[in-house]
Parts: C-alpha cells; sequence; structure tokens
C-alpha cells in the first residue's frame, strides 16, 4: 500500500525527521511509535531504507550516536561564526522533540489524509448549503436530473431483463403520486412500501415525495407481529405491497388498511390492483406540494431488527441528498457510472448510498431482486457495471465461490459498503483486481458517519490527530467501562479518548446545524434514549451509537463491537465479534453469530455459536466441527471459545444477510427449541465438539453436569 509523501524533499528536514524519528521511539513505552509504521514512511520521505526489521536495530543503542554525528556535521558546514547558532537550533530541536516529538512525527504523517478529508468535508458543506439556499425538496433535484438525461438509462431490472429512462422514471413516478393523489393522500400522510428489489420501489417513493406523502420503507421479509409493529409504528394510511406479500399483511394486521397490490390480486383479497390502476392514470406532473421543502420529512427507514423490533428513523429530505451527495465525492462516482445493486432497497445502503446516486446525479443502477454470489460477476460483466456495493457477508460469500472467469473481465472499479474484515480485505482486493474499497461506517438515524477515504485496510475512517480541529470534526470516542460496559464519567462528565484508545462513538448533537442535528426515531422515546446529555460540558448532547470502535495512533479507526455484544465468561468479558472473526472466514461456514447463554448453576454466559454451513460445499458434520475445534481452539483463549455450537439447518436472516440473533439467543441450547437443529458442546477431555443429547441437556438443566 502506498504511503503519503509529504511535500518536502531537503537534506537538511530528511534528517531531521531521521532524528525525530529515533528520539520519539526512545521515549516512554506509553509514547512509543512502532518501528513498523516508521519504517515505510521514513523510506519514502528519504528515498531509501533507514530502518531494517525490529530485531535488526536497537534504537536506544544508536540514538545518541545519530544525533551526535547531527550535530557535528552540522557545526562543521556552518563555519565559526554561526556554530552557536547551529548549537541553540539543536537544543531547540531537543526540546521540541522531547515535548511533541512523537505527535509532530504522526502529524506530518497523516497531513495529506486530513488535508484531503478537510477539503472533501467543506466541498460537501458547500454544496448542502447551496441546496438549503435553494430550499427544494429531493423531488425536485430529480426533475434536474430527468431533463439533463431524459433517455439515458435511470434503472435496469435483471429479473425482468427491463430498463427504464430518467424519463419513464418520472412518468411512472407521476402516475403513483397522481393516483395517490386522487385517493385523498395528502401531505404528511404515510404510505407503507412493502415490495422487493424493483424499479417501482424507487419510483413510488419518488411519486410520492412529489404530493409530500411520506414512505415507510418496510422489509419485506418481515412477518405477523414485526411487520404488524413497522406499519403501524409509522400510522400507516396504506400498504403498497408486491402480489407475493399481500397475504403477509393480510396475517399481519388485525386492523385493516387499504392495501394496494402492484399485479394481481388474490382471490378473496379486499386489496386494489394498482398496476391495473395505474395504466390509466395520467403521467403528467402532479399538484405541487407547496409545503415541501429541502427540510421536510422524505420517508422512514427502519433499523435492522438484530436484537428487537425494526425502530422507524425519520429521514428527511437534505439528509438523503447528504448521504447521497458525499458518498458520490468520496468514492468518485459520476454520472457515466454504472452500479450494481444487490443489497434491499429499503435500506440505507442500497436504498440512498446505491439508487441515490440515480436520483441525484444522473448514475444508471442495475438491480438484482436478491444477492447471488454465483451471478455476481457474471451480472458485471453482462450490463457493463464499474461500482458495486457490499458489506462484509457479500465479500465473504465472493471469496467462497470457484474461481470463474468473469471475476477478471469485469470493469467495477469501486467497491463500497461496510464491514469488510481486515483480514478478508486483501484476498478480496487482490483476487477480484478492485482499484478502491470505500468503507464506510454510520448509521440511518445518526449524525455521527465516517469514510476510509484511502483504501487503508481494516479502518472505517478516521479522526485527524490534531486536538485544534476537534471543531471540525464533531465525532469523538468516550471512554467505556471493560466490565460492565457503560461510559464513564469522571466529575460528571464524559472521558474522552486520546489516539491509541478504544471507545464509543458519539456525534455532537447542533440543533441550529441541521447535519449535526439528530432528529432520531417516529418514537420519541426510542430517540430519547439515543441522546446523552452533559457528555464534553454541562448542557451539551451527543448521540450514542452504541458502537465501540478502536482509535489508533494514526488517527484511523476500527470498527470492534457493538456495546453490549459481550459476555462474560470464566472471570473474562469476550467479544461476539471478535470469536466471529475467526468463525466468519471459513469458507464452509455460510454465516455465524455468536451470542451468550446462562448455565444453570454457573456464573456469567457461556459463548454459544449459531452457524449455517454452506450447502453447496457437501460439509460433512462431523469433519467440520473437528475442523472448527481445532481453529477455535487455535484462535481464542479458553474462556472465549464456544461452549456450545449449534448447526442451523433453517436461518432466520435479516434484509442485511444475518442470523437474526434475538431468536437464537431465546432458544440457547434447549434441544427443545432448536427446532431439530443439532447442539454440540466443548468436551475439555477431548477438546473436540460432541453431540449433546437430552440425557445430557437434562443434566445440565439440573447443574449435575458443569465441567465446561
Amino acid at each position: 500500500m502506498s504511503v503519503p509523501r509529504p511535500a518536502f524533499h531537503a537534506r537538511v528536514e530528511c534528517t531531521s525527521i531521521h532524528l525525530l524519528s529515533y528520539q520519539c521511539l526512545s521515549r516512554r513505552p506509553d509514547q512509543m511509535t512502532s518501528i513498523a509504521v516508521l519504517k515505510p514512511w521514513c523510506s519514502v520521505v528519504c528515498g531509501r531504507r533507514l530502518f531494517g526489521p525490529p530485531d535488526e536495530m536497537d534504537v536506544r543503542k544508536h540514538r545518541p550516536l545519530i544525533e551526535l554525528l547531527s550535530l557535528a556535521l552540522g557545526l562543521l558546514v556552518t563555519g565559526p561564526n554561526y556554530r552557536f547558532v547551529a548549537f541553540f537550533l539543536f537544543l531547540i530541536y531537543k526540546l521540541i522533540s522531547y515535548l511533541w516529538g512523537d505527535f509532530l512525527f504522526r502529524a506530518l504523517q497523516t497531513f495529506p489524509r486530513d488535508f484531503k478529508g478537510l477539503f472533501l468535508l467543506s466541498q460537501v458543506k458547500k454544496e448542502i448549503a447551496r441546496r438549503m439556499k435553494e430550499d427544494r425538496g429531493l423531488h425536485e433535484i430529480f426533475l434536474d436530473v430527468v431533463k439533463r438525461h431524459p433517455r439515458k438509462t435511470a434503472l435496469v431490472d435483471i429479473e425482468r431483463d427491463k430498463s427504464w429512462t430518467f424519463q419513464e422514471l418520472n412518468e411512472l413516478a407521476n402516475q403513483f403520486a397522481n393516483y395517490f393523489h386522487k385517493q385523498g393522500f395528502k401531505e404528511g400522510d404515510v404510505v407503507a412500501l412493502y415490495m422487493g428489489n424493483c424499479p417501482e420501489f424507487v419510483a413510488a417513493w419518488i411519486g410520492m415525495a412529489k404530493i409530500g406523502v411520506i414512505t415507510a420503507w418496510i422489509n419485506y421479509n418481515l412477518r405477523l407481529d414485526a411487520l404488524k409493529h413497522s406499519i403501524t409504528v409509522a400510522n400507516a394510511k396504506g400498504v403498497i405491497a408486491a402480489p407475493d406479500l399481500q397475504s403477509a399483511v393480510k396475517e399481519a394486521l388485525s386492523t385493516p388498511i387499504p392495501v394496494f397490490v402492484y399485479g394481481d390480486v388474490t382471490s378473496g383479497s379486499s386489496g386494489t390492483d394498482l398496476l391495473k390502476a395505474l395504466s390509466s392514470t395520467p403521467t403528467t406532473e402532479p399538484p405541487r406540494a407547496s409545503s415541501v421543502n429541502f427540510k421536510s420529512v422524505l420517508c422512514y427507514i427502519y433499523t435492522s431488527g438484530t436484537t428487537g423490533l425494526p425502530k422507524a428513523a425519520v429521514m428527511k429530505h437534505f439528509r438523503y441528498y447528504w448521504i447521497s451527495m458525499g458518498g458520490r465525492r468520496a468514492f468518485g462516482l459520476d454520472s457515466s457510472d454504472r452500479i450494481y445493486v444487490t443489497m434491499p432497497l429499503y435500506h440505507t445502503a442500497a436504498g440512498i448510498l446505491g439508487v441515490g446516486q440515480t436520483v441525484t446525479h444522473g448514475v444508471t443502477c442495475v438491480i438484482r431482486k436478491k444477492f447471488s454470489a454465483t451471478n455476481f460477476w457474471k451480472d458485471c460483466v453482462k450490463y457493463e457495471c464499474t461500482a458495486s456495493q457490499y458489506i462484509g457477508e457479500i465479500c465473504r460469500y465472493l471469496l467462497a465461490q470457484p474461481v470463474v472467469p468473469e471475476e477478471k473481465l469485469h470493469k467495477v472499479r469501486v467497491m463500497y459498503g461496510n464491514g469488510l474484515r481486515p483480514e478478508l480485505w486483501p484476498d478480496f482486493v487482490e483476487r477480484f483486481r478492485i482499484q478502491r474499497v470505500g468503507e464506510v461506517y454510520g448509521s440511518t438515524e445518526g449524525n455521527s458517519n465516517i469514510v476510509n477515504t484511502d483504501n487503508h485496510v481494516g479502518a472505517c475512517g478516521f479522526f485527524p490527530i490534531y486536538p485544534f480541529l476537534t471543531w471540525l470534526y464533531p465525532l469523538r470516542l468516550v471512554k467505556v467501562d471493560e466490565q460492565t460496559g457503560e461510559i464513564i464519567r469522571e466529575n460528571g462528565l464524559c472521558v474522552p479518548c486520546k489516539p491509541g484508545e478504544t471507545g464509543e462513538m458519539v456525534g455532537a448533537i447542533r440543533r441550529k446545524d441541521p447535519l449535526m442535528d439528530f432528529v432520531g426515531y417516529v418514537s420519541q422515546g426510542d430517540t430519547d434514549k439515543k441522546v446523552l446529555k452533559d457528555v464534553f460540558k454541562k448542557g451539551d448532547e451527543v448521540f450514542t451509537s452504541g458502537d465501540v470502535l478502536m482509535w489508533d495512533r494514526l488517527g484511523y479507526l476500527y470498527f470492534k463491537d457493538r456495546r453490549g455484544d459481550t459476555f462474560r465468561w470464566k472471570g473474562e468479558n469476550c467479544s461476539t465479534t471478535e470469536v466471529e472473526k475467526v468463525l466468519q472466514p471459513v469458507k464452509s461456514v455460510q454465516d455465524a453469530t455468536v451470542f451468550g447463554v446462562e448455565i444453570p448453576g454457573m456464573e456469567g454466559r457461556a459463548g454459544m455459536a449459531a452457524i449455517a454451513l454452506n450447502t453447496d460445499a457437501n460439509v460433512e458434520e462431523e469433519k467440520f466441527l473437528a475442523n472448527i475445534g481445532e481453529i477455535l481452539d487455535a484462535n481464542l483463549p479458553a474462556y472465549a471459545r464456544p461452549v456450545f455450537i449449534r448447526l442451523c439447518q433453517k436461518v432466520e436472516l435479516t434484509g442485511t444477510f444475518k442470523l437474526v440473533k434475538t431468536n437464537l439467543q431465546k432458544d440457547g441450547f434447549n434441544l427443545a427449541k432448536c427446532g431439530g437443529d443439532k447442539v454440540y458442546y466443548w468436551d475439555s477431555a477431548t477438546k473436540k465438539y460432541l453431540c449433546l443429547d437430552r440425557n445430557l441437556f437434562d443434566q445440565i438443566e439440573k447443574g449435575q453436569y458443569n465441567r465446561f
């Protein structure tokens, strides 16, 4: 990986950096900078190798000699008239390097990255300020795009092999708007969108925005209580459903509301055939919603629901535009790109960072109904895609696939998303020849969003390490108690982290700044839970992300865990994410999630892993368990190794392809609740996972067996 080179080449300055690096390396152990970090950078600055491997050079031993030689050289070349000046400058250097040497060295190393980040931030804020002044809704910005590219392809539906130009997409949106306006829907009303990945989903919410109707983007995997909750919490007055989902709406809702089916209506249903109704609806622009502007509510986007019922986050017009535009600038996208979208459109990732490029900037999006590892690169080649999105699971699925010619023939130059693990990153980039990976960290509802702009492996973004720039980056890490998981306070205030420390990400709330305000959720109670007060000073407020990140000494940030996603076993805190990192790279594992379960008579929670095997791999369970036991034993301390493993035959996934942890944790290792799935336990005597039978389960429940 290339390392940024500061814009100076003078020999004297190279010597100063050489000295400074030795000086900061000789400081106290807690202030040391790794030679592994200094070595490549100093090589770039000076054009030659300065340091050998750590075991080849004793920094403490050679520092005084290097400094004395440098001082002697300085006195020699300056002449007798200026030797006092040279000696004085040397003393100043010693003072500066002692007080700030380590910081200055790191600041110089990260300056190009930070300057680029500040420039990007200023450009984004400048663009948002311009749009704020115009104060037009997102649908009006879309009309500007339509006027620029009326006949250009906007969206492609792979399953139906059908495409829509920008003009055709706008006409379909107008039909949605005109029809629902005629049905009496007005500004501020809510309509739930319960559809799969299709261009009509996009046309529907654009059309609703034109008449001021808010759309609630419902996860099409939800059923019964979760579906009912999502519709009712949004106070939806109608539902637009795909034909194959209309029965789920009927089953979930005890109080009927109007259901508009985009296709054939099943017999006995009270739904309206929306497809038929739209065919006779005008394609002209609907009456303008006078009160809709850049700060109006556009839609509700729900949290994934891995740890509870989905929460409806409020998405305003300006925030949608900000996320889309910021992503475009950060990843170098332009209107000539073609983005391959396989993730659910009801999520921020695909619905804004993906399709948002079409709505706001005229990019073509190629949409597949559901992600397919076998067709991924074939689709990219066929539809000439130049960019795509990922989540960590997608990258792992692609790496587990057999090599195909298309993975070398595609034109995809950039992939952006979140969750690409550091241990998979290099292999993914090398195998699929991806020029740029854009790792993003953020949440739909939050104001704490960061991005990796320089391909730094494993990092999800960065903070500048300069204290005087804190006001420009109102995102901070605050210290968390490792034992309890609670945020630490001293004298009533939270404790901010320094580079090299780990803490929870928080975003300062500035009520007068729309970009830094926290609107939160439809439910005020849910919103209040995410706001923390008296953080850095009395009376201030921050958005608490619930995510724990590590801030390294160069300012890069790495996702570590969800606060609370830990279990305590054998007197130690165990990170579920760390255990998942060991399991998920195994190619025979389709997915894995880890959680803690209670064992009667024992303190804490024992680790348990629910694993879904790759069905295409023809895995023999006995061999797999032997192999996974060796891997876990080799990579984890005894207290972190899962005590139980459940091999899931049928898995319940969230919209982002993750196992639903809540239900699995409720089942635990109770064989009666596991639906026939086999559960295995770690036998410390044989160092193997053995099958848990009913007899042993009863002994565990009675506290008669506790050799874990």
